[in-house]
């Protein structure tokens, strides 16, 4: 009964979620909000991201708790692979349903990269320097400042940079296929490339390079209020329940507030490449709640494993799909970026060079660079 009284709070944000979800389903709002004016749809989107903000923000507990049992990088690979659920199914039922984007999936994959690379981890950065410094009458030294684990940080880095340049750069200099995008035979050569690195990348952080992923400086002794959670006693499986759970709502919402994105971009006029930013921040929303949360914990290593985890299972495994739906469905698909973008992604990778410690001024340069990208892609 104790048990049960302490998850009443995490049981009624699933019963919120659950009732959206019927409403959605089974009766007419959704296509009613769809068939609206632009100021309906709108209001709808505000609606519909208020509870999923609400179940994010359980998603994102749920995974911590699990970060603290299972340790990392297992953790961390469990919110990871929850959040490419939410993206491939708002891609994938986007391409199925809506109306034919070629570059849809090449600026969701992009805006992905830059709200995590450069938004977050820039925010992650600055908030670790900032709270490094506790007093002010000191001067700061160099052991002071946030040390991140520099071996997992370069493989991630090499994954990434290598990844990202073949699947979004790449493809504008190819002579194999006009328009940003490769014939189908050099597409099934990148899509099973992806998926072995990742699947290598995966084999290599949870087996014997497991170490490279880790805290540098790990309290032994753990932090007994970081375990909000720990008087249930239901241990990992109750929370990966409770995740589970969230999780699959968040999905079908998620699906919906894509058409609605979509409908609502192409009724206001507004840029195309808006859309796969909303998109972009809806994915990420759990893993930014996530990341922030570590970080004022002092676990900047988890943040990053977290942010970058996504990022390079978005590139690996977004690709394969979106190009096996725009194959099986005749949908075209773009990847290359355009020019101003693949500076930005130049800049971004450079900026993200890994470093033995953390200064405020990687994190401040990573925020003027999200600034500058998402002005840009709104003009």
């Amino acid at each position: 009964m104790n048990r049960l009284r302490l998850l009443l709070p995490e049981l009624a944000t699933l019963s919120i979620g659950a009732g959206v979800l019927a409403l959605l389903s089974f009766t007419g709002v959704l296509e009613w909000l769809l068939a609206g004016s632009a100021s309906t749809i709108v209001l709808g989107l505000i609606l519909l991201g208020s509870v999923v903000v609400v179940l994010s923000l359980q998603v994102a507990r749920q995974a911590e708790l699990l970060a603290e049992e299972l340790g990392e990088p297992f953790g961390t690979l469990v919110l990871t692979g929850s959040v490419i659920v939410i993206e491939l199914a708002l891609i994938g039922s986007t391409m199925l349903t809506g109306e034919s984007n070629p570059t849809l999936a090449r600026d969701s994959m992009f805006s992905v990269l830059m709200v995590a690379l450069t938004g977050i981890t820039g925010l992650c950065m600055a908030l670790t320097s900032r709270m490094q410094k506790k007093d002010r009458d000191q001067p700061m030294r160099v052991e002071d400042l946030a040390a991140t684990n520099k071996a997992g940080a370069m493989v991630y880095y090499n994954l990434i940079g290598t990844m990202s340049v073949l699947v979004l750069i790449i493809p504008n200099f190819s002579n194999d296929s006009p328009e940003g995008n490769f014939s189908l035979p050099l597409n099934i050569v990148l899509s099973v490339t992806a998926l072995v690195v990742y699947g290598l990348f995966l084999f290599n952080q949870t087996g014997a390079y497991r170490g490279f992923f880790m805290e540098m400086f790990a309290d032994e002794g753990g932090n007994p209020e970081s375990r909000h959670h720990a008087e249930l006693e239901g241990g990992p499986w109750q929370a990966a329940a409770l995740l589970m759970g969230t999780l699959a709502i968040v999905v079908v919402i998620a699906e919906s507030m894509g058409q609605l994105i979509e409908r609502g971009v192409n009724e206001l006029h507004l840029p195309s490449s808006l859309a796969g930013i909303l998109v972009a921040m809806l994915i990420l929303l759990p893993e930014a709640i996530n990341a922030i949360q570590a970080t004022r914990k002092g676990k900047l290593q988890r943040a990053l494993n977290t942010l970058y985890g996504s990022v390079l299972s978005t590139i690996s495994l977004t690709v394969p799909a979106v190009l096996l739906i725009g194959e099986v469905t005749g949908t075209k698909v773009i990847l290359g970026l355009e020019q101003y973008e693949m500076v930005l992604l130049s800049l971004t990778l450079f900026l993200l060079r890994p470093h033995s410690r953390v200064l405020g001024s990687e994190g401040l340069m990573l925020l003027v660079v999200f600034l500058f990208w998402f002005v840009l892609e709104l003009v």
